[in-house]
């Protein structure tokens, strides 16, 4: 029997409740608040990336005391757009030639089912609304696909009379077409949980009729090369370019948001030490944008590949946080190499250990080709068999194999250098995300 789009809606925030209140129906859940344990654990805080299922991370962190915890949570979830969509990695041929090769993100298609997005969604949702705080705010970014469905749903879930605004975010890349006016914008729903929300809308120019001078009384006026303007409440149209592919931001992974659109949203709404969270980071921008403007975040996201693009990417950045995984799935064994070229005892006042100096030396990927776009796959199949060492993105040495510290090393991976104590472990992560743990020579470094 064929369902209309209410029905499958309604059906599908039902079902969405159904699973919400699963998840959150055990003790453990229940007896969070009362745990003393997990009240120092939250004012000793650090940021964390999670890479597994966001549903189950956020029962976690409800579990952990985090209810209520959450300034402001940003989503940039699946969009409903029925399709799949791809992040890019750049390898070369023995001829030093760039072929970019394109490999799937995360799949938003659900089926093609109304429903089941919807309950995906709802139960979520829920979730995000036990997190956030009374003053917090929710910004969840959709387009033309799914925000009148999703503006419904959160009318329910978070009560229509706490919607704040509905934000325009226009831009000039994309695509067009001769049965439809270009779509060049994104739409931002802001919700609150209750009415003593935190938000400071910022101030920005409004041009005067013409360029030309008012010269209200009591109204400041100000000039620039374009002409008079004065200073308003910023509306809720936002022209920022999208990430560009000539971008330094640029990390050629599928639908990355820009970084002055985060930090625009962080900023209205947070202040520095406040906790924030993005529960689909994918590539990071978020985060990163968080982390520069000194907020905490928390981020999760479920595919490999965005997990460890955002890993390097909040390393780069200097971000001290805590990387955890829900899944079992263990890394590669044997299949990375690292050689020890030298290892130097450190003087006492230094606190001992040894400084390392290493060259990744061989790396045999195991690719998924189900994921590889099938014209990529000839490119990748060339470069295993004559460069397989640029497959490897990063490396992760934990300096004393017991898995207290790990330092991330991400740039030149023929001499890598860092302290660690005698016995020391290392993963090596490919540019797709997938890890292996290598086998280390130390028989040919001198002391």
């Amino acid at each position: 029997m064929h369902r209309t789009v209410i029905e499958q809606i309604l059906e599908g925030m039902k079902a969405g409740r159904a699973l919400f209140e699963e998840a959150i129906s055990d003790e453990a859940f229940q007896e969070a608040t009362l745990n003393e344990a997990l009240q120092e654990e939250r004012e000793s805080h650090i940021s964390e990336l999670c890479r597994g299922d966001n549903l189950a991370y956020m029962v976690q962190l409800l579990k952990r005391g985090y209810a209520g915890k959450f300034k402001l949570i940003y989503i940039d979830p699946p969009f409903f757009t029925r399709s799949s969509f791809n992040a890019s990695v750049v390898l070369r041929d023995s001829s030093g030639k760039k072929h970019q090769v394109h490999h799937l993100a995360y799949d938003d298609k659900f089926d093609r089912n109304l429903e089941y997005y919807i309950e995906n969604m709802t139960a979520r949702l829920l979730m995000m609304r036990e997190l956030l705080s009374d003053g917090g705010l929710m910004w969840v970014h959709l387009d033309w696909h799914s925000s009148h469905y999703i503006k419904l749903v959160m009318d329910e879930l978070m009560g229509e009379k706490n919607f704040i605004n509905e934000i325009i975010w226009c831009y000039k890349s994309g695509g067009s077409g001769k049965r439809h006016f270009a779509r060049k914008h994104d739409t931002i729903l802001v919700y609150s949980k209750t009415k003593n929300y935190h938000l400071e809308v910022p101030l920005e120019k409004s041009y005067n009729r013409d360029y030309k001078p008012y010269r209200f009384k009591g109204v400041e006026e100000y000039r620039d090369e374009i002409g008079w303007y004065t200073m308003v409440n910023m509306k809720d149209v936002w022209t920022i370019d999208m990430v560009g592919r000539t971008s330094s931001e640029r990390t050629g992974y599928a639908t990355q948001k820009p970084m002055e659109l985060m930090r625009r949203i962080i900023e209205a709404c947070t202040y520095e030490g406040d906790l924030t969270g993005d529960f689909f980071c994918g590539s990071g921008s978020f985060l990163e944008a968080a982390e520069s403007l000194g907020r905490k975040w928390v981020g999760c996201d479920s595919e490999e590949m965005a997990a460890s693009m955002t890993r390097k990417r909040l390393e780069r950045a200097g971000s001290d946080f805590s990387y955890i995984r829900l899944d079992e799935e263990k890394a590669l064994s044997g299949r990375a190499s690292i050689k020890v070229l030298s290892r130097d005892a450190l003087e006492d006042g230094r606190g001992g250990g040894f400084l390392y100096k290493c060259a990744l030396t061989d790396i045999v990927p195991d690719i998924d080709t189900g994921s590889i776009q099938l014209s990529d796959r000839k490119y990748i199949e060339m470069a295993i068999r004559e460069d397989r060492l640029q497959f490897a993105d990063y490396v992760i040495v934990d300096t004393d194999a017991a898995g207290s510290g790990n330092y991330v090393i991400s740039e030149n991976l023929s001499e890598m250098s860092f302290i660690a104590w005698e016995v020391f472990t290392a993963t090596a992560v490919d540019v797709f995300g997938k890890e292996y743990l290598a086998d280390i020579d130390f028989e040919s470094s001198e002391d």
